[in-house]
């Protein structure tokens, strides 16, 4: 594994911030979310800590007559009942704002994760004192989601107080929920309550912290798939657009590049149009119009002698409603004078550079790793200067979004987004945004250099203000 080292100006770049997602009271988070108990290692929660400014980055506590970190305990006991620590994590901020509050009482630390504390009971309570304790709050939380919720929830299909998934059920605050799935069911044996915009402490407050904090944000150009569904994604100007064919996806990507995420990650992009013709499909309208499709754009074709001359295959023209032509923009009409409409890759017979040529201008491509990763199994054609140099030079050719690229005279990774190229921050974000090692692609510096820095990459750091407040009962 290559180790990525970036310089600490990068971190100085202002990121973008997350998207709005929509709450569903029903599906808060997913059961692999819940059960992901390998998503953090113990240095990443002390990373995430004093990130956030948290006295948990500091704070220990002895555990069998040894002193432990915040972020020991956190993780130690998210690998023995096998709970994602980012779900205590949430539980911690949720409960007791520990995440976020530099300076907690003691009454915070004792009840982090407000375990054995109904909403009617006294923390003074004789009863519940021998639950106290901040690694006693963590451990008895983790162990009661495992040993005794996601256990009755397997054997039973509820929990003791009732609830599972397709189960309906009434919250304290009087919302009917019908859990989809196992962690909704517990979070909701744990706090019955669903919450509103402006419900402390309850679920709604959870799920706002876990989509503030957790949920990847994965730049333009990424293609995404829901874990056990087939349907594929590309995200593009913020938004999630499904291809509806197979040919759809492949005449424009290499399936290689998919990464699989929940259900909840993929629902916090807002759908937009959806992708259904392979990239150059020619397509006909009711009226008899027949345009050529380049990436989102359809461009008219001005007459059946432009479309002989040009070389299309009336074979290949795909009859369409005109619902299906709304779903693009409206490009230039090609004409006589549109000199390779599809693009085309042209050489110089006398000195070999290469060239991408659309619609009557050139750009220049400076390494042939461009044209690898652009043009896969495409080879140029070879023509004479003279012709070459009748179309207008337009710059240099850029990698397409989606690239992963690095370079031998550097160590740092990078993803291709919007034209700029987005540094990643550690080895670990890179695998846990569900990244692939064997899609990084080595190309010069010089190719690297053509897209300036764009926002960092990074898993578990986010930005802006927190607006997320919990308990903090003192």
């Amino acid at each position: 594994m290559k180790q990525i080292l970036i310089s600490i100006l990068l971190l100085l770049v202002t990121a973008q911030p997350l998207r709005a997602a929509e709450f569903n009271a029903n599906n808060i988070i997913s059961d692999y979310e819940l059960e992901n108990y390998t998503s953090l290692s113990e240095n990443s929660i002390q990373r995430f800590l004093e990130s956030k400014g948290s006295f948990l980055a500091e704070f220990t506590e002895v555990v069998n007559k040894i002193r432990k970190p915040a972020s020991q305990i956190i993780f130690e006991e998210s690998q023995i009942y096998r709970v994602n620590p980012k779900v205590i994590l949430a539980m911690l901020q949720k409960e007791q704002s520990l995440i976020t509050d530099n300076s907690p009482s003691q009454n915070q630390l004792d009840w982090a994760t407000g375990f054995a504390v109904c909403d009617s009971c006294s923390k003074s309570d004789p009863a519940i004192q021998q639950y106290k304790g901040f690694y006693n709050q963590v451990s008895l939380f983790t162990e009661k989601v495992r040993v005794n919720y996601l256990r009755d929830l397997q054997s039973l299909g509820r929990t003791l107080t009732g609830w599972g998934p397709k189960r309906t059920k009434t919250t304290l605050d009087g919302y009917d929920i019908t859990p989809v799935n196992n962690a909704t069911a517990v979070l909701y044996t744990y706090n019955p309550w669903r919450g509103s915009s402006i419900g402390v402490g309850a679920n709604y407050n959870f799920w706002r912290i876990w989509n503030r904090y957790f949920v990847r944000n994965y730049p333009d150009g990424t293609l995404l798939q829901e874990q056990g569904e087939m349907g594929v994604w590309l995200l593009q100007n913020g938004k999630r657009r499904p291809f509806k064919t197979r040919a759809a996806l492949y005449s424009r990507y290499d399936a290689s590049r998919i990464i699989q995420v929940s259900k909840n990650e993929l629902e916090t992009y807002e759908i937009g149009p959806s992708i259904k013709f392979a990239n150059y499909s020619l397509l006909r309208s009711p009226q008899g119009a027949i345009y050529l499709l380049v990436d989102d754009s359809i461009r008219g074709i001005t007459s059946m002698e432009v479309f002989r001359t040009i070389g299309f295959n009336p074979e290949e023209v795909i009859e369409v409603d005109e619902e299906d032509l709304e779903l693009y923009n409206i490009g230039e009409n090609i004409t006589i004078a549109s000199a390779y409409p599809t693009g085309a890759l042209l050489q110089d017979n006398s000195t070999g550079a290469v060239f991408y040529v659309q619609d009557g201008k050139r750009q220049g491509i400076i390494d042939r790793t461009i044209m690898n990763l652009n043009f896969r199994n495409h080879k140029p054609l070879p023509i004479h200067p003279e012709e070459l140099n009748q179309y207008a030079y337009a710059g240099r050719l850029k990698l397409q979004d989606g690239a992963i690229i690095t370079s031998p005279e550097s160590s740092a990774v990078y993803i291709i987004s919007d034209g700029t190229r987005r540094p990643v921050i550690s080895g670990e974000a890179f695998e846990k945004l569900g990244y692939d090692w064997d899609n990084i692609h080595e190309v010069p510096q010089k190719v690297v250099d053509l897209h300036p820095i764009g926002d960092p990459l990074d898993l578990i750091i986010s930005y802006g203000e927190d607006e997320i407040l919990g308990d903090n009962i003192n």
